[in-house]
């Protein structure tokens, strides 16, 4: 098995036909359709599935592409990483939904010109964070953990051979419109926020309470919307009666001021730090990345 035989069923899955699968990689359809039965008699598997509208994937056909997206992926990943390294610098950082760090990689960019990169920031569920970093694909991730989960959150990273730097604490506060009606207390309570709706961010199949990113197991109301990105999340914040939980780390010249957070009674607090695969050595865009993230404590 190749990586080009895997690049040619994920082709041919995602257009649903050899033939335009073929015009899309510059490749005779005989030669395409050939490489592919090769590959599913040493595989002893049909991948593909032939019907009049063209073709679908078997149920093994359906296993194999996600084994084959995993290796392409990888694939390109080391591509990418080595070519041309002297002329692109690279980083990839991988965050939880927190603009604080939207703002020290703006404040990176900025100390960076007219200089050739290839940066990336992904916002992604926690766990696809710790993935990220687990497997290579980013140099960097960062994460704001809830005390009361720090123990068990550090055996997990551990388990994936992660180690977990922490540069603040945080107390926990609320986020509102500065429209809201409870906008003008200095510390709101759990109870005062039961008549509003409360916002999380979606943690799909892995919603488990150490993976969440706000205070749940403190969460009173029965009102609760669950949203997957950040802006989203603030536009629903803007424009309804609805609260959310974070870090109150929140430059307010993202948001013109027009979100502001308030401290809330709570004994909890959130040990905000970035994590690194173990035994891997930082390139020097890492590394100044990271100061501008430790600014953030100063």
């Amino acid at each position: 098995m190749t990586i080009q035989q895997c690049k040619y069923v994920l082709e041919i899955a995602r257009l649903g036909s050899f033939n335009e699968a073929s015009k899309h990689l510059f490749i005779a359809q005989s030669g395409l359709s050939n490489s592919v039965k090769q590959l599913e008699k040493e595989l002893g598997i049909k991948i593909f599935v032939r019907s009049k509208n063209g073709v679908c994937l078997s149920s093994d056909g359906a296993e194999f592409v996600r084994y084959a997206e995993q290796i392409v992926k990888q694939s390109e990943f080391i591509q990418n990483r080595y070519e041309s390294k002297d002329r692109y610098k690279k980083l990839s950082i991988a965050t939880q939904h927190y603009d604080f760090v939207a703002d020290a990689f703006c404040k990176f960019l900025r100390e960076k010109g007219q200089k050739k990169y290839d940066f990336s920031l992904k916002e992604m569920q926690t766990h696809q964070v710790i993935s990220e970093v687990e497997r290579a694909f980013c140099d960097v991730g960062v994460l704001a953990i809830k005390d009361n989960d720090f123990d068990i959150m550090t055996r997990y990273l551990n388990s994936k051979n992660i180690v977990f730097k922490e540069f603040l604490q945080a107390l926990p506060h609320v986020y509102v419109s500065n429209k809201h009606p409870l906008a003008k207390k200095k510390k709101v309570s759990f109870d005062e926020l039961a008549d509003y709706s409360y916002l999380s961010y979606e943690q799909g199949s892995h919603n488990v309470s150490y993976f969440t990113e706000e205070l749940v197991g403190e969460y009173k109301g029965d009102k609760h919307i669950t949203i997957s990105d950040r802006a989203t999340l603030m536009n629903v914040l803007l424009t309804t009666e609805s609260y959310t939980v974070g870090t109150g780390v929140m430059p307010s010249a993202l948001n013109d001021g027009k979100i502001i957070g308030l401290k809330i009674d709570s004994e909890s607090f959130y040990r905000i730090g970035y994590i690194l695969k173990k035994g891997a050595e930082n390139s020097e865009q890492a590394k100044e990345f990271i100061s501008y993230l430790e600014q953030i404590a100063k």
